[in-house]
């Protein structure tokens, strides 16, 4: 069983330090503790947490903006990629974008992060554009994707793995 936990400034130090380890794991260049603190801080920002069996496999980070959703990051502690926790994870994110109105989510993945382009394409996310060299520590190139969520809400509403 799955079950999710958003991450606030209340509880930040009990999760904290797990999310940093999977960032670590899952980045050439992680995040800070710092910049995850700025997220919990910011008005806009989410930062959930995934847990499996007691402990934290995964989490997203993300902006609720108006009429869209921009995920910021996402990573699934390596030994418990494959078992739908990044779906879980996406399926959420989804959900609050759509109940709040937003008409799309957004987000920006390294082209050589096949596994992440795979996933977010079975979700339904569409690529848009490409930025190149976005990425300042490898000057790579980033692919933006979009999900419409006008097109897919029900489908996104409707197969929620928590549902």
């Amino acid at each position: 069983m799955t079950s999710l936990v958003r991450i606030t400034a209340g509880n930040q130090q009990t999760y904290l330090g797990r999310i940093l380890e999977i960032e670590a794991l899952s980045f050439s260049t992680p995040w800070s503790a710092d910049a995850f603190i700025q997220e919990i801080k910011n008005p806009v920002g989410r930062l959930w947490a995934a847990i499996m069996n007691g402990k934290l496999a995964g989490f997203v980070c993300y902006w609720m903006l108006d009429f869209e959703a921009s995920l910021l990051d996402i990573a699934v502690r390596p030994e418990e990629r494959g078992m739908g926790i990044g779906r879980i994870l996406l399926s959420h994110m989804a959900e609050e974008a759509a109940l709040r109105g937003a008409e799309a989510v957004w987000l920006e993945v390294r082209v050589s992060n096949a596994r992440a382009i795979d996933l977010y394409r079975k979700f339904g996310f569409e690529k848009r554009q490409v930025r190149r060299k976005y990425y300042d520590d490898t000057q790579e190139d980033a692919i933006v994707m979009c999900l419409d969520l006008q097109e897919s809400s029900r489908e996104v509403l409707g197969n929620s793995a928590l549902s």
